[in-house]
């Protein structure tokens, strides 16, 4: 009976394994965190890059190098690269100013679904240019 015991004793002590179980539970959180940050880097870094193309191109149309038509195929042609669907939008809301916007849906710009976060709303990119 005491043998007995002394397994059952030494069995509850033994710490094999621990690490695995560890392991095994915090890898699901770390990869979590870890692909929201590349998700949001993503997106940040989308939205730096079509706030530069729509800066550009009102730009260009305000130093009078581009009209309308010209100015919405640039800012096309800039963005075709991301595989997204973008709508450009260049409008003139007086004589002396251009404004350009860019939008896309924003279930569009996220590389992965995480959590459903990413499946309503637009990023947009709006710019006002001054016509020289």
């Amino acid at each position: 009976m005491r043998a007995t015991l002394g397994i059952v004793r030494s069995c509850c002590r033994s710490e094999r394994g621990v690490a695995a179980v560890e392991f095994a539970l915090t890898i699901p959180i770390v990869l979590l965190v870890l692909s929201g940050i590349i998700q949001f880097g993503f997106v940040l870094f989308l939205q730096s890059h079509v706030a530069d193309v729509a800066r550009e191109t009102a730009r260009r149309v305000a130093i009078g190098e581009f009209e309308q038509a010209e100015a919405v195929q640039f800012a096309q042609d800039s963005l075709l690269d991301w595989g997204v669907t973008y709508t450009v939008a260049v409008t003139f809301p007086n004589p002396d100013d251009v404004d350009v916007q860019i939008s896309l849906p924003m279930s569009q710009a996220a590389l992965i679904d995480i959590l459903g976060l990413f499946q309503s709303g637009t990023l947009t990119a709006t710019v006002t240019a001054r016509k020289e």
